[in-house]
């Protein structure tokens, strides 16, 4: 290899250790915002089951089987799929979901609730009659009057610009 050709290959690709050294300093001169991930508890809930609806069936029905030789994937994936959506269209539509989900959804959204919402309002969550599971209720502060989720999303919710 010439000297000309050597030159132009270390111009090209820097030694490992100069790499290195760039690379920590552009990680630790880059600033992330994490404002921007969505950060809600039902969100990453939600998120949760839906991945579990679409991975867990078919990886469930080979220790299903060994339970009981006349379970079918069909039916495995019926059954294990369809309990997921159900939870999954109850947090969506209902507010309802495991009880530590709704207390730290409650938490998240009684902290941003002036942000959000146009009128005062408080959050809390209810048990319901399921053992473990509880449902998300918001009360406004200023008449003590119970008001559903999604009238407050699309009644109250504020503009965003």
């Amino acid at each position: 290899m010439t000297k000309v050709a050597l030159e132009e290959a270390s111009a090209i690709d820097p030694p490992p250790a100069l790499l290195y050294v760039f690379h920590r300093q552009w990680i630790s001169e880059k600033r992330y915002d994490r404002s921007d991930l969505p950060r809600a508890p039902r969100f990453w809930w939600e998120k949760t089951l839906f991945a579990l609806v679409i991975l867990l069936p078919s990886t469930i029905y080979p220790f299903a089987t060994a339970f009981n030789s006349s379970i079918t994937p069909f039916g495995t994936s019926l059954v294990v799929a369809g309990t997921l959506i159900v939870l999954l269209l109850l947090s969506i539509f209902w507010d309802i979901g495991p009880t530590f989900v709704e207390k730290a959804e409650a938490r998240f959204q009684n902290r941003y609730a002036a942000d959000i919402y146009s009128i005062p309002v408080t959050f809390d969550a209810k048990p319901t009659l399921v053992p473990g599971f509880s449902r998300l209720t918001a009360i406004r502060a200023d008449k003590s009057q119970a008001i559903g989720a999604w009238a407050l999303r699309f009644n109250h919710g504020c503009q965003v610009a």
